[in-house]
Parts: structure tokens; C-alpha cells; sequence
């Protein structure tokens, strides 16, 4: 079971895992509250049969959320969250997942950036680099490829190029 916000007293997904790789999604869902680790459902099963696909596995990265939490809490959860994310980063090859987180980190849309590297004044100066996916989720409702492509060239460029 998650723990609680001591701001706002809400379930929190906290981050796992140590690694130079940071695997950073955007929100929780029930399935990661009821467990209280990131990415332990239907989603986390997707993420991590594509990352086998390129010899990284998910429980030996560094998992996190944006949100610890759900995204209609408190400006202060919020400001918390993104603080702890970005901070996350520094010293890390990193994989963001979704359109809305790499909306808030870097103004840009995932689809155009995805399976590329990206950077953003938001990013720590000691980040080794980031670069973009779909969300897992998201191939419930289209095709696997963007993700699996996304993935592809993350574990390529993550074997490669430290």
C-alpha cells in the first residue's frame, strides 16, 4: 500500500530503484496505489517487455513520477513533485513517458519528439540526456510501434553512448 502526503494526505507511488537510468512517467494509477511502486500494472507489463526487447530491465532502473500522486492535488504537491522529478534527473540518461509530462518539462509534444533526445531549461545542467516515449498505457488505445521505437533507440543510444 502507498504511503501518505503529508501535505495533502493522498496515496504516493514514491520513486524505487538506483540506477544512471531514470525511467519518469507522469501520474500513478490504481494499480501502482495498491502496490505502491510505479508501473505494477497492465502499463508497467508494456514498459517492461519492450525494455527486455533491448536488454534494460525496469526494476533495475530508477522508476519515478512526476505526480507521487494524482495530478488534481494541491499547487504545492504539485511544486514538490516537480522539484523532486528534476532532481532526480541530474546525473541520469532518462526516458520520459507521455505527452503531458514532456508537455510540462519541455513545451513540446511527444509525438513529434519521440525516439529523440531532447533538452529544456527545466532539465538539471547535470542530466546526461533525456529523451521521449509514449506512455505505456497509451497503446491500449493505438499501436505499439511509436513506444517500441521510442524504446528501441533509448536502449541503443543508453548501451552506447553513456
Amino acid at each position: 500500500m502507498a504511503d501518505q502526503c503529508d501535505i495533502c494526505g493522498k496515496p504516493i507511488v514514491s520513486p524505487y530503484g538506483d540506477s544512471d537510468i531514470l525511467i519518469a512517467g507522469y501520474s500513478p494509477d490504481d494499480w501502482d496505489y495498491t502496490k505502491g511502486y510505479a508501473f505494477t500494472g497492465r502499463k508497467g507489463k508494456i514498459l517492461q517487455t519492450e525494455l527486455d526487447r533491448v536488454g534494460i530491465d525496469l526494476w533495475s532502473c530508477r522508476v519515478a513520477y512526476l505526480w507521487y500522486h494524482e495530478p488534481t492535488d494541491s499547487e504545492d504537491c504539485y511544486q514538490r513533485s516537480l522539484k523532486a522529478l528534476t532532481l532526480e534527473m541530474a546525473g541520469r540518461k532518462v526516458l520520459l513517458l507521455g505527452s503531458a509530462l514532456v508537455k510540462i518539462l519541455t513545451g513540446e509534444n511527444v509525438m513529434e519528439w519521440c525516439g529523440l533526445k531532447m533538452q529544456s531549461p527545466m532539465f538539471p545542467l547535470s542530466m546526461k540526456w533525456a529523451m521521449v516515449a509514449p506512455d505505456p498505457a497509451q497503446v491500449e488505445h493505438s499501436t505499439i510501434g511509436e513506444l517500441r521505437l521510442a524504446i528501441s533507440k533509448f536502449g541503443r543510444e543508453a548501451k552506447h553512448n553513456g
